[in-house]
């Protein structure tokens, strides 16, 4: 990344807590703040968001 941040760090941790078998709060609190993101993109206006899955190549709407 060009800032030299990496925000997404996250996602490449464990996303389940092995004591608990439930998400992390690290993890729940990024999608948190993935979300707040998505909801700011104009197409998130409009209820088309495309699916972000490479395996569809992305004709689906999620919202």
């Amino acid at each position: 990344m060009s800032s030299g941040v990496y925000y997404r760090s996250w996602m490449d941790k464990t996303h389940m807590d092995p004591n608990t078998n439930l998400l992390t709060e690290e993890y729940v609190q990024g999608i948190g703040e993935f979300m707040k993101l998505v909801e700011q993109q104009p197409d998130a206006k409009t209820g088309m968001l495309r699916c972000l899955c490479s395996t569809c190549n992305n004709p689906f709407t999620i919202i």
